[in-house]
């Protein structure tokens, strides 16, 4: 199996606020992330660089992020292709692409329709906005007259930047054990149209998804997003993350075993929900209650 994938209009955030040394591992996370959602351990990646001028400290910091998100994911770095290509890209713009390949064992490979009623849903933490919904942050920003360089009002030691550029997290090693042991019944990588979209296409079709839980507690930056975009909870979730990079349905039966794998390697995880039947054309996903956000 395969996923290619980029990192979007973050890049235009990490060039304003000077900070590039996270985009690799955004674009090795995005990929890999992908492959781990369908039972996939990740092989190998391949990188494509295109910039009006190649400049060396900013290539650099770039290729040494990606061997970082690679290392992370317990792949290798096998190769790429650079281009200068001034005529497309004004001074100093550049873009970035990613290309990885995982394998199998076609008894680990994660098939939904093994989802059945009663299923448990597990949220696994996510490192603050990962690589989506930042045409929306920036337009946002924007209008708000807010600067990269502002200090965080729910953190006095951190710059609005530094909190956006965080990179995406590499879940490869954590949940990989999982996978192989048959732990795992469907994955949601919890990318472009945020929880609501993507744990939908992890369900059955004859399933639907409750979240309701009162133990998540939704971390600051996407309350004060909310907050200065004036935006509603629903569109919070149907965007972003919201703090859970990946969503895991487990049986019942295997709910011990794998949350003492998750606490013996200290992932913080939460358990969120759970799965019903689902009767006709009824949401595939309903949120009761998601930390502060209630009746979504």
């Amino acid at each position: 199996m395969s996923s290619t994938d980029g990192v979007g209009t973050k890049l235009k955030v990490a060039l304003e606020y000077n900070k590039l040394d996270y985009l690799g591992i955004d674009l090795v996370a995005m990929c890999v992330n992908d492959i781990l959602a369908n039972g996939g351990e990740p092989l190998f990646f391949l990188d494509y660089f295109s910039s009006s001028k190649i400049i060396d400290a900013d290539f650099l910091k770039i290729i040494k992020s990606i061997n970082i998100g690679c290392k992370q994911a317990g792949c290798s770095l096998i190769g790429g292709e650079t281009a200068e290509m001034p005529g497309i890209y004004s001074k100093n713009e550049f873009d970035l692409a990613g290309f990885a390949v995982g394998v199998v064992e076609r008894k680990n490979l994660i098939n939904k329709n093994k989802v059945t009623k009663n299923s448990q849903i597990i949220g696994i933490k996510s490192n603050g906005f990962h690589s989506n919904g930042f045409s929306l942050i920036r337009k946002v920003l924007k209008n708000k007259k807010i600067s990269l360089k502002d200090i965080c009002p729910f953190k006095s030691s951190q710059r609005i930047g530094e909190e956006l550029v965080l990179p995406t997290k590499i879940y490869v090693k954590e949940l990989l054990p999982l996978i192989k042991n048959n732990y795992i019944d469907s994955i949601a990588h919890i990318t472009g149209g945020g929880i609501f979209e993507n744990l939908g296409r992890a369900l059955p079709l004859k399933r639907r998804a409750i979240i309701d839980t009162k133990s998540f507690k939704i971390p600051e930056i996407f309350l004060w997003f909310k907050k200065i975009a004036n935006i509603s909870s629903f569109e919070m979730l149907n965007t972003f993350n919201c703090g859970l990079g990946m969503i895991l349905i487990i049986d019942k039966k295997n709910e011990i075993k794998v949350f003492e794998h998750l606490e013996k390697r200290k992932i913080k995880f939460y358990n969120i929900g759970y799965v019903e039947n689902k009767e006709n054309r009824s949401k595939d996903v309903i949120i009761r209650k998601f930390g502060e956000w209630h009746s979504i």
